[in-house]
């Protein structure tokens, strides 16, 4: 479906990430002329602009307002704050904005698609949706926020239903975008550094569902209090660990309605969180054509992505857990809550995105044996957690391990689960989770 009813047009794409790359190539494939603008410099970019088709112009090292000349929509990465200038000269001239993930969806509006947000579980749902829809026989992709962006998924073809990560950094200039079933997990503290507050970031949450009808469906967590006044205009369905709802736990079992689904020890995600993001996972993938049969067969199999309360060892009868993804105070509070009282020497730190970390001490304070604090933030970190238990400033992931593997005995785990970004001394959360994995296995590590 091409966006103009008079091709060829010209687009300007903001940002040369993953997503801006895939976006830029969506559009010359459907011929239009392509102009692409990043903040770094030409050199490093001589490899990424050299391989695009059909390009007319790359304004590199800044964003000059000249690039906007003549331009009839603007592709922009969810790395680009809407605040840019660029972006806002762009309104001012009525220039059509669109986020990557809804320029790759006006391509395919005849494919059904369940588009998941929410502060965590997103790209576990996303991926067990799609492996849901495969088990039910359904040709289908995930990606967008999750690693593949929408654009390419488009350009690949071969699919009939796809299931998107959407993050809040893509929903907030979302103008027209409209899933088959939109997803809302939940929602705490994340990108405050981004969103000027709470509110401006659940509002930019909500726009997910702002196009959506009374034929599409919202799948909304019934036990998170901030999601309970959601009212979209398509069909709500609840989910729920603690109530009855469309999809809830019942003793030991997961149902769809009166549906008996799966039993919680049969499910292979570990964590009491991810029998939440079952429920809600079933929920979407039903709605898109999934049967029972292949929702149970994916939740009895799908063991989680990398870096996601995985497991790295267990040695001398203390557990060893990987939550890096844990990048917020919401993630690392579920990821608490599965385990007994003290049982748990905590790792956290890094970047707090100015976050709060007080609602995180109930928690650390039940469940925590000792706390060991590293990277930017641990200051902050420590005044707000004053009190709950033990805190050890470690500075370092490296010192965090040793102190831990002195102190931790039998039937204790150590989590990593920061609730901060990595970014002060990692190069992702997936960088600093394979740190911590070949330190607890006794190998160098790769912090910068």
């Amino acid at each position: 479906m091409s966006l103009s009813n008079r091709p060829p047009y010209r687009v300007l794409i903001v940002g040369l990430g993953a997503s801006g790359q895939a976006a830029a190539r969506l559009a010359a494939a459907e011929g239009a002329a392509v102009r692409v603008t990043d903040q770094r410099p030409a050199n490093e970019l001589a490899g990424i602009v050299n391989g695009l088709e059909r390009l007319e112009g790359a304004f590199l090292g800044g964003h000059p307002i000249a690039c906007l000349d003549g331009v009839d929509v603007v592709v922009t990465s969810p790395g680009v704050a809407p605040t840019t200038a660029i972006l806002a000269e762009a309104r001012s001239r009525g220039i059509e904005l669109l986020p990557e993930v809804e320029f790759a969806w006006r391509h395919r509006t005849d494919a059904p698609l369940a588009a998941v947000t929410g502060s965590n579980g997103k790209s576990t749902v996303t991926t067990l949706i799609a492996a849901m829809l495969a088990a039910s026989g359904l040709a289908a992709v995930a990606g967008g926020n999750l690693g593949t962006p929408a654009s390419e998924l488009v350009l690949r073809g071969g699919w009939t239903h796809w299931v998107l990560e959407v993050s809040s950094f893509q929903t907030e200039l979302m103008v027209g975008f409209r899933p088959t079933v939109g997803v809302f997990l939940n929602l705490s503290q994340d990108h405050l550094e981004r969103h000027a507050s709470f509110d401006e970031y659940l509002r930019a949450k909500l726009q997910l569902f702002a196009h959506q009808t009374r034929e599409d469906a919202a799948v909304l967590n019934r036990d998170d209090p901030t999601l309970e006044a959601v009212e979209p205009e398509a069909r709500r369905l609840w989910f729920s660990l603690s109530a009855m709802a469309d999809g809830w736990l019942d003793g030991d079992t997961l149902r769809l309605g009166g549906e008996g689904l799966i039993t919680a020890g049969a499910v292979a995600l570990a964590g009491r969180h991810n029998l939440a993001n079952a429920l809600a996972a079933s929920l979407a993938a039903r709605e898109l054509g999934a049967g029972m049969e292949g929702m149970a067969a994916a939740l009895s199999t799908f063991r989680g992505l990398p870096h996601r309360h995985a497991t790295v060892r267990e040695s001398d009868g203390v557990r060893w857990v990987d939550d890096s993804k844990a990048t917020n105070v919401g993630a690392a509070q579920a990821a608490l809550a599965g385990y007994n009282a003290k049982s748990v020497h905590l790792i956290l730190g890094g970047l707090g995105k100015g976050q709060d970390f007080r609602p995180l001490a109930p928690e650390v304070e039940r469940a925590a044996r000792v706390v060991y604090l590293i990277g930017a933030d641990a200051d902050k970190i420590a005044a707000d957690l004053a009190g709950t238990a033990p805190l050890e400033m470690c500075g370092t992931l490296a010192e965090a391990v040793t102190r831990a593997r002195r102190a931790a005995r039998a039937g204790e785990t150590v989590l990593l689960a920061p609730a901060c970004a990595s970014f002060d001394q990692f190069a992702s959360y997936a960088a600093r989770g394979d740190a911590f994995a070949e330190l607890v296995r006794g190998k160098e590590a790769g912090c910068r």
